[in-house]
């Protein structure tokens, strides 16, 4: 992964951590990021590492793509609290233009691929 787009994924972590201290019921403030072993794996990140003062944790019960910030204050020791969407970073380059096809060509917004 790029160091560009790890640093737009290490953002969520931070932008989820602030919306985490801005709004718990508890009053805490974030201690960890829950994140799928997959997308740890993905980012070249690993279990542990601090991310934006948020220790790494690898879930099974987080979907890949989403993440899970846990705080010092919640009474069930870290149980679903916040979930936020992990933007997806790709670097991707077009091979070729895409080309409207089929009936009605020009007369809407319906654009197909190939």
């Amino acid at each position: 992964m790029s160091v560009e787009a790890s640093g737009k994924n290490m953002k969520v972590v931070c932008d989820a951590k602030e919306h985490h201290d801005k709004t718990c019921r508890w009053k805490g403030k974030a201690t960890e990021v829950h994140m799928a072993f997959f997308d740890i794996e993905r980012l070249g990140w690993e279990e542990g590492d601090v991310i934006c003062g948020l220790i790494v944790v690898a879930d099974g019960t987080v979907t890949s793509g989403r993440l899970r910030v846990t705080c010092d204050a919640e009474p069930d020791g870290g149980g679903r609290k916040e979930e936020e969407e992990v933007e997806e970073v790709v670097d991707a380059v077009a091979t070729r233009e895409l080309q409207p096809v089929g009936p009605g060509y020009g007369s809407s917004n319906t654009w197909h691929c190939c």
